[in-house]
């Protein structure tokens, strides 16, 4: 019979081997997770130098804001220069008032988006030029539009030559089409001829004694004396449009 101590003695060998075994396997787990791990690592790091440096967890999350986006779009951002320009705008035309800018702005953004979807086929309240409306792309879908909000308007560039007068704006406007909802930004050019072939328009009337003046470079009516006002309002045409 074996003694006390050598049913010990084997007992003790059998559950060392059994804890290394069980440390060995648990060695190989660490090991193949660390291998799993670092090719892991390896593929990101080989996928963000093929990105030029962005990291993909970036792109998935723009991703994923984008998506969010798509649900319920925000305002678009106004970038205006209203008070560089409109000094210079009402130096050469005093009669020229912001706030009627921004309503023919508005309502020409509301007759381009009904054109855009098909409830209307062309200007019928806006003053713009003729070709105006072929420029205006098409949606592949007709839809109503409904819920239109015109957030703002501003003067984004002036440009002024003896031939024409532009005033480039930039509005931001909310819609819903076909069941989505959508912001866009678009820039539009309004403008007016001074000239038309070579022939300067009779567009100066004078308050006083109602001569007309055929250039713009008067600001004081060479007849009597009184400061020039100029018959503009009928004259500006919208010119382009553009999303942007």
């Amino acid at each position: 019979m074996k003694t006390a101590f050598e049913i010990i003695s084997v007992l003790g060998f059998k559950w060392a081997y059994a804890i290394f075994g069980i440390l060995g396997i648990l060695f190989v787990v660490f090991v193949i997770l660390s291998i799993i791990r670092a090719i892991a690592n390896w593929k990101t790091k080989i996928t963000d130098g093929l990105l030029g440096g962005i990291r993909m967890s970036d792109l998935k999350q723009a991703f994923q804001d984008g998506s969010k986006e798509a649900e319920n779009p925000t305002q678009r951002t106004l970038f205006g220069a209203t008070s560089i320009y409109l000094p210079r705008i009402l130096n050469d035309f005093p009669d020229f008032h912001m706030p009627e800018a921004k309503n023919a702005v508005s309502l020409l953004l509301t007759e381009y988006l009904k054109i855009r979807f098909g409830e209307i086929e062309e200007f019928e309240n806006s003053n713009v030029e003729n070709d105006l409306v072929a420029m205006i792309p098409r949606s592949q879908t007709p839809a109503e539009v409904t819920d239109i909000n015109f957030h703002d308007c501003a003067v984004r560039n002036y440009l002024k030559t003896k031939e024409y007068a532009t005033i480039t704006y930039i509005a931001t406007v909310g819609y819903t089409a076909g069941g989505r909802r959508s912001e866009d930004r678009y820039q539009i050019d309004s403008t007016l001829k001074l000239s038309e072939e070579g022939i300067p328009k009779k567009l100066m009337i004078c308050t006083q004694c109602g001569g007309a003046i055929d250039t713009t470079a008067h600001k004081y009516c060479p007849y009597c004396g009184s400061g020039i006002v100029w018959d503009t309002k009928l004259s500006w045409r919208f010119t382009a449009i553009r999303e942007c």
